[in-house]
């Protein structure tokens, strides 16, 4: 059973790849002390916009919380506008208002679920983990991130 203090911090964010038809998705997942418990890095067809691009890659974020078994989470991002939709400020019939929907529904497997929203000089690892996916689909790594990104897990935790 999970204490009160079990609380798994995942980040996410999305990569433009220049004049590419594909994007990146990264996510990571730490546990209460920072350390990693799980990565991804996910390549996709470019959608219409960087919004909807950073409201794919929160879905995605709780997809692989989902998968991973987590149930305390907090998610955490750079898109200031898709985090206002996924609190409910911004309307669901917005070119994101269905990936939004869909984030919800699959919310509800967690007995809690934190959204959070940094800057983006604040958060190093996602970023460049997305970057990742330019030489591959599709990665998971269980307590792991690729050894070039491994010091930015340092330097990305924050208390």
């Amino acid at each position: 059973m999970e204490s009160s203090l079990d609380f798994h911090k995942v980040n996410y964010d999305g990569a433009m790849f220049g004049e590419s038809d594909e994007v990146g998705i990264g996510v990571v997942a730490r546990n209460e002390n920072g350390e990693v418990m799980a990565s991804l890095v996910e390549r996709i067809t470019i959608p219409q916009s960087v919004e909807v691009l950073e409201a794919l890659a929160a879905r995605r974020a709780v997809i692989f919380s989902m998968e991973l078994g987590l149930h305390q989470v907090v998610i955490e991002g750079d898109s200031e506008i898709v985090f206002k939709a996924l609190l409910g400020e911004c309307s669901d019939h917005s070119c994101i208002g269905h990936i939004i929907k869909d984030y919800k529904s699959i919310s509800s497997f967690f007995s809690n679920l934190f959204i959070l929203s940094y800057q983006a000089a604040g958060q190093l690892c996602g970023p460049r983990l997305s970057q990742k996916s330019k030489s591959s689909p599709f990665l998971v790594w269980m307590e792991f991130v690729p050894l070039d990104i491994f010091y930015l897990v340092f330097v990305d935790v924050t208390p």
